[in-house]
C-alpha cells in the first residue's frame, strides 16, 4: 500500500515527464529523420562484405529477393512502455522496393514463421 506522499511524489513525477499536460508527442524534423536514417543504415549488419560486394548498385540489379516473415509487418514496437507513436513507419519490403529501379523483378517470399513474431497491430502490406 502506498502512503499519501509516495502517491504525491509519483503524480507530480508523472506530470514532469509527460510535460505537464499528459500529452504524447513527437518532435518530428528533417534533421532528426536524417540523423535516425543514418544511425539506423549504419547499424544494420546482414553479411559479410567479403570481396567488397556491398553496398549493391541498385543501377545493376536485375532481381532481388525479399524473405522473411516480419518483411511486410509494421512492427512499431513492444507496446507497453516501450510504446511511441510514430511519425511514419516503413517496412522492410516497403524500403527496398522503393530503393529499387523501375524494372527490378522482386520476389517475396514469407520463408519459415519464427516461434515468437511481433504483433503488427493490423498493419500488413
Amino acid at each position: 500500500m502506498f502512503s499519501l506522499y509516495q502517491c504525491t511524489n509519483l503524480l507530480q513525477l508523472h506530470s514532469k515527464i509527460l510535460d505537464g499536460n499528459d500529452e504524447e508527442r513527437t518532435h518530428d524534423s528533417e534533421e532528426d529523420n536524417a540523423l535516425m536514417r543514418k544511425v539506423a543504415s549504419q547499424a544494420i549488419v546482414l553479411l559479410k562484405n567479403e570481396g567488397s560486394i556491398l553496398p549493391l548498385k541498385a543501377e545493376d540489379l536485375k532481381k532481388v529477393a525479399i524473405i522473411g516473415p516480419s518483411t511486410k509487418t509494421r512492427t512499431i514496437s513492444g507496446g507497453g512502455s516501450a510504446s511511441l507513436k510514430c511519425s511514419y513507419v516503413v517496412t522492410p519490403y516497403e524500403g527496398i522496393t522503393n530503393a529499387l529501379p523501375n524494372g527490378v523483378d522482386v520476389l517475396y517470399s514469407e520463408g519459415a514463421a519464427g516461434s515468437y513474431q511481433q504483433h503488427s497491430y493490423g498493419y500488413h502490406v
